[in-house]
């Protein structure tokens, strides 16, 4: 059997046809995979968001969601109204669901649940790696 120190990062391995770990040797590590392949691309969503929640707090520092309005013989500068008819103030009042703190747990279980399956590949590899070297 072909030895390959890729691990954890297949993606970087020089022996993609030959290497052990690109191949699935069995249903719960392929199941395995699958799953941690959709809670990295929960993740991704996540960290999108996060980024988008930064980019619009950075639009409302610099005014970009203010209009300039004549009170009392003076312009003053008025935040615009969203859709919902209220005042754009922070990022959530422009798009729907830009809560920091949610945004910052759901990133954290997410990155914990990822943790935990990686946990598993690993013990369920040591077991394989066991078995095949029991019969070298």
């Amino acid at each position: 059997m072909f030895r390959c120190d890729c691990y954890p990062n297949h993606e970087i391995c020089k022996n993609k046809y030959v290497c052990e770990l690109g191949l699935p040797l069995n249903e719960k590590l392929n199941q395995l995979y699958g799953q941690i392949s959709y809670e990295l691309n929960i993740l991704k969503g996540l960290n999108q968001r996060k980024q988008d929640y930064f980019q619009i707090l950075s639009e409302i520092r610099q005014q970009r969601y203010t209009e300039i309005l004549v009170i009392d013989d003076r312009q003053q500068r008025v935040p615009k109204l969203n859709a919902r008819g209220e005042y754009i103030l922070e990022p959530g009042d422009v798009q729907v669901g830009l809560n920091y703190n949610l945004i910052f747990q759901e990133i954290s279980d997410t990155e914990s649940i990822i943790r935990e399956l990686r946990r598993k590949e690993h013990n369920i590899l040591k077991i394989l790696k066991k078995r095949a070297d029991k019969y070298d």
